[in-house]
């Protein structure tokens, strides 16, 4: 299937813009010569333990890869992964995943103040505390349910990144902690006491 990414744009392309860049991974944004907009995740932890997990089927990269396509398959609204492949040299490598842009994180939304609109923040927070509902009704627990893994998209429905943190459910305290986590971090972000309200009401 043709996805519309070019691996060589992993070096031709410049970024757009960086999210994050650390000792584990990378990732970026950059637009296509016709303006399609992707962001790209590479992993930068040690290359040789990158290739030994590869070589086991082990590599967080192809975890999050399964994962995301298993949570898709059962409806839940996850930027799908629609390109990756690995960087090699010699022994060592280094591995990337590709989805297409989908908007901007929660996170940003709420530390750079782009949701001043009472209506607009309501409505996202109620999408959201609607998708953290379907996770636990699905009995599935993210340990990396936080404001940054969550994108608005341009007709504010959210959608999960970075999956590969999401598993069985561990019971009503994977909930909790889920709900806990997200509030934790969009508190962080800026959001109000009503606001997480708003959320938790949502989030039943």
């Amino acid at each position: 299937m043709d996805t519309g990414f070019n691996p060589a744009w992993i070096s031709d392309l410049d970024p757009q813009q960086v999210y994050k860049h650390d000792a584990r991974s990378r990732v970026w944004r950059v637009c296509d010569h016709a303006g399609a907009s992707f962001v790209i995740k590479r992993f930068e932890f040690n290359p040789l333990r990158q290739a030994l997990g590869l070589t086991l089927g082990l590599h967080p990269g192809q975890r999050e890869r399964r994962r995301a396509k298993q949570l898709i398959a059962v409806g839940l609204p996850v930027a799908p992964i629609i390109a990756s492949g690995v960087q090699r040299h010699r022994l060592a490598a280094r591995f990337w995943l590709v989805t297409p842009h989908r908007g901007t994180s929660l996170h940003n939304l709420f530390n750079q103040g782009k949701l001043t609109d009472p209506d607009r923040r309501q409505r996202i927070l109620k999408a959201v505390g609607q998708l953290t509902a379907d996770l636990t009704r699905l009995r599935l627990f993210n340990r990396d349910h936080k404001a940054s893994n969550i994108v608005i998209d341009d007709h504010d429905h959210p959608w999960l990144i970075d999956v590969g943190a999401i598993g069985r459910s561990r019971g009503t305290a994977g909930a909790d902690r889920m709900l806990a986590n997200l509030c934790d971090t969009l508190t962080q972000a800026g959001a109000t006491a009503p606001d997480l309200a708003h959320l938790r009401q949502a989030a039943g």
